[in-house]
């Protein structure tokens, strides 16, 4: 069964919004009333597997009715630490399909008595993943749950997600900070700006991730004038699961900016290319990349790298006519 690291990751680090989540969930468990299936979805990086790795700690911790979280001391704590609990289980194949074979062995793994006696917890990371024979293989666990188990889904983007799976769990929707909340968060505050979301976490409050994006600007800049880094932008986008939002993001900032708002280009790579581009022609290569982030979503890797490349032919014919 695939499993991951439950390591620190940035949200773990600092996530203040997340305490409202932690507190209804751990009162409804103490109260017995907690759903059995739970749909945790937000934006990407919003805290989602934090909090579904918080509450699956909580749900095994043998001290939860005492501390309201989990104590860190016991053995089940211990035993998630060392990623050794043997009533846990974690499916994550990262962005890649998750296969029906992978999700009827946490089924069966649901089906099982505990082996430390307390509950059965499986979480499935980026569900959104998941085939269609594998969504509809889960849907007997959802409609007939076991004794003490419970199934944790963390969702980044529910659109993609059955509507018999999304009918069939309690959503736990994470609400992301705005304005100055995130931008306490925030490693560079210049960043910040004031259409800044959640979803721009991971360059907030990573300098690495940051210079990342600021790279793929550069080259989108690049191929706006000249139209011969094809590849190399398409190696960027790919290299990142932000590639596809941060293209998007440079048109939104060139568009901003022809609406009137002279910062929307501060401090970024494409400052110097805007005025190449009039705000029609902007707003039809923003529609562009917003239709292939919609096809990215439900395509496999070969029908990506197509798409992708069809993409920055019509970019380039779309600028080239407007000049």
């Amino acid at each position: 069964m695939a499993r991951i690291n439950m390591n620190e990751t940035t949200a773990d680090i600092a996530s203040p919004w997340l305490a409202s989540n932690k507190q209804d969930l751990i009162n409804k468990y103490l109260q017995k009333i907690l759903p059995h299936a739970l749909l945790i979805h937000g934006s990407y990086g919003a805290g989602q597997l934090p909090l579904a790795n918080w509450l699956g700690n909580s749900l095994l911790c043998e001290n939860i009715e005492q501390t309201n979280q989990p104590c860190g001391q016991c053995k089940t704590c211990q035993l998630l630490k060392a990623q050794s609990h043997p009533d846990f289980v974690v499916i994550d194949n990262d962005d890649k399909t998750i296969g029906v074979d992978l999700v009827r062995k946490a089924c069966q793994f649901l089906e099982k008595t505990a082996q430390l006696g307390r509950n059965k917890v499986v979480m499935i990371s980026h569900c959104e993943n998941m085939t269609e024979s594998a969504a509809n293989a889960l849907l007997k666990t959802l409609e007939e749950p076991t004794n003490n188990s419970f199934l944790l889904l963390v969702c980044n983007d529910m659109e993609q997600l059955l509507p018999t799976i999304i009918s069939r769990c309690s959503k736990v929707a994470i609400t992301p900070p705005q304005g100055e909340q995130l931008a306490q968060v925030a490693v560079n505050k210049q960043a910040v700006h004031p259409f800044s979301t959640i979803a721009e976490i991971a360059e907030l409050t990573d300098e690495d991730v940051y210079n990342d994006k600021r790279q793929l600007l550069q080259s989108l800049a690049r191929f706006i004038h000249q139209f011969d880094n094809g590849v190399e932008l398409i190696e960027q986008i790919q290299a990142s699961v932000h590639g596809m939002r941060w293209l998007q993001f440079g048109f939104e900032s060139m568009f901003r900016y022809h609406s009137g708002w002279q910062q929307a280009l501060a401090d970024n790579p494409l400052s110097e290319t805007v005025d190449g581009l009039d705000a029609e022609t902007v707003f039809a290569c923003l529609n562009l990349t917003m239709q292939a982030n919609r096809q990215l979503k439900t395509l496999t890797q070969a029908n990506k790298t197509y798409t992708l490349e069809v993409l920055l032919v019509e970019l380039e014919q779309t600028i080239r006519n407007a000049a």
